[in-house]
């Protein structure tokens, strides 16, 4: 097959920070080009073409690879990049297109893939970039002082309690956690298990707490019933 040219003319539909707004955004890239031989040459018939993407302009390995079957008229062709094979890579840094046609090996140079005006838009909300919002699916990383004027939630689940770490200026972490009888804990370095660490207050409804309070209320009683008799 004759060596095969490719002309690009158009790419839609990037997608930005799909991340935080999963359901409304397509998680394809609409792709189209042109593709001619070394005369230039429109092509027409079916093709496989593979598509890959790339963290450098050359070399390296791709992050992404997928193929398609295309039917180029006149030399034009169009793509959903995604469809076959999700794209699940990290949009927010730049990133180059690699083409390849039939076996005719990767065209050179490859495209770096650029946003559309929507996708732009998308990439920032309330002038704050994507790269400094928290996400609840994955672990984020913020700084700076974080103030809540409501209740903070902490909710365990059957793997554990939830726990808040806290670090020194040495590095070292303390693991601060409620067991699951009620018992304030706190613990150097990594728990291990729900009793792990130092008590610092017992729960409400420890045994110790019902029979003092039951004294307290018992010695009330008694005095008050005294000084009701002796009253009398």
């Amino acid at each position: 097959m004759k060596k095969v040219r490719f002309m690009m003319f158009l790419v839609v539909g990037i997608i930005c920070i799909a991340s935080l707004v999963y359901a409304a955004v397509p998680r394809v890239i609409n792709y189209q080009g042109k593709f001619t031989d070394s005369d230039d040459n429109p092509l027409s018939g079916n093709y496989i073409v593979t598509f890959r993407l790339y963290e450098v302009t050359s070399g390296g390995d791709a992050i992404w690879e997928e193929g398609h079957i295309l039917t180029v008229e006149n030399g034009l062709f169009n793509a959903l990049l995604g469809s076959i094979k999700p794209l699940e890579i990290d949009f927010n840094k730049d990133l180059w297109l690699g083409i390849e046609v039939a076996s005719d090996g990767e065209m050179t140079p490859r495209v770096k893939l650029a946003s559309s005006a929507y996708a732009l838009n998308a990439q920032a909300i309330d002038m704050l970039d994507s790269t400094q919002l928290l996400r609840n699916d994955v672990d984020s990383i913020m700084s700076g002082s974080l103030t809540l004027k409501k209740d903070l939630i902490l909710r365990g689940d059957v793997s554990g309690p939830s726990r808040i770490v806290l670090t020194d200026g040495q590095g070292r972490e303390y693991y601060l956690w409620m067991d699951n009888s009620g018992s304030l804990r706190l613990k150097q370095g990594l728990p291990g298990s729900d009793k792990d660490g130092s008590v610092l207050g017992a729960g409400a409804a420890s045994a110790g707490f019902v029979q003092n309070a039951t004294l307290i209320l018992l010695i009330v009683a008694l005095g008050l019933i005294f000084y009701s008799t002796k009253k009398k």
